[in-house]
């Protein structure tokens, strides 16, 4: 059931009771936390893709997902094309039609940029646009993802494929196209549903796809080389309320080791009382805080 965005709004600070695993990382999470600030409400999930995870903090509690929500339709887009990647999408008719709730949320210039780049593009080209390891202005990017609900059959359906393929991905809900208002309905997550997917993806062990498709999935992620090994990620922000920034990704340790998996998210609990980027800025400082965390606990 698609959570209302309104909901969020009405959820309080978290108290250290959420948190479960090392109490050492623990203590220092609920240090970032308690720096003064309107009240946040916070989500974390950190571990290798089986067994319990190394540490969590609400992580069945949903957030806004802002971008986020990407990776979950990037699995199913590339599902439902398996073996047809590089032939055309097949969305121009939703392209070309102004008033489709795709569409709508885009100026007229915008409309024309967007037609001019992604008319015929190859599901491949629009899964990479959408996660952003393609580089497009932020109009495509956003239009990318929203051709995928789309081919999808729309926000409620592509919510209904992701939990028919994994009963651990229905803590997503796409609610809404993006960019469209959020005041009706928004997409959300639960940390532990998108680390199921992220988790899924590493060991490309996603059910009903096939193993070239899993490494397609993967390979359309942002990429970067890390100490810790290869870095697969996506980070997703939302600057009107309920203000939200989301950090999440795996790494590829090699050597034998499993991937750790990671979600950081950080959402305001009502609309800030000072200023909106400052309070913007804070919520994108302590989810980075909290990964640098993470990453260092890693090593221990």
């Amino acid at each position: 059931m698609i959570r209302r965005a309104a909901l969020a709004l009405a959820l309080v600070a978290l108290a250290p009771t959420g948190a479960r695993g090392d109490d050492a990382l623990d203590a220092q999470v609920q240090a970032v936390l308690a720096e003064p600030g309107d009240a946040v409400q916070a989500g974390v999930w950190f571990g290798a893709p089986a067994g319990e995870p190394r540490y969590q903090l609400a992580a069945e509690r949903a957030l806004p997902a802002a971008s986020v929500v990407k990776t979950a339709l990037l699995v199913e887009l590339f599902a439902a094309h398996a073996g047809h990647l590089d032939d055309p999408l097949g969305a121009d008719a939703v392209l070309a039609d102004d008033q489709h709730a795709a569409m709508a949320p885009f100026s007229a210039a915008q409309r024309t940029e967007i037609r001019a780049t992604l008319a015929g593009a190859t599901v491949r080209t629009v899964g990479a646009i959408m996660m952003g390891s393609r580089k497009a202005s932020n109009a495509v990017y956003n239009a990318a993802a929203n051709l995928t609900i789309a081919a999808l059959g729309g926000p409620a359906a592509a919510s209904a494929k992701l939990r028919a393929r994994d009963p651990a991905f229905g803590g997503i809900a796409v609610g809404r196209y993006m960019l469209a208002s959020r005041k009706a309905s928004d997409n959300q997550a639960t940390p532990a549903a998108l680390a199921a997917v992220l988790a899924a993806i590493a060991t490309a062990k996603l059910p009903g796809v096939d193993p070239a498709t899993a490494e397609a999935i993967a390979q359309a992620m942002m990429q970067t080389k890390d100490p810790l090994g290869v870095h697969r990620h996506k980070e997703g922000n939302l600057d009107n309320d309920p203000m939200v920034v989301i950090r999440t990704g795996f790494y590829l340790r090699g050597n034998g080791k499993p991937p750790l998996v990671y979600v950081v998210g950080a959402a305001l609990s009502a609309r800030p009382t000072g200023n909106r980027d400052a309070a913007h800025r804070r919520l994108d400082k302590m989810t980075d805080a909290i990964h640098a965390l993470l990453r260092a606990a890693a090593g221990r």
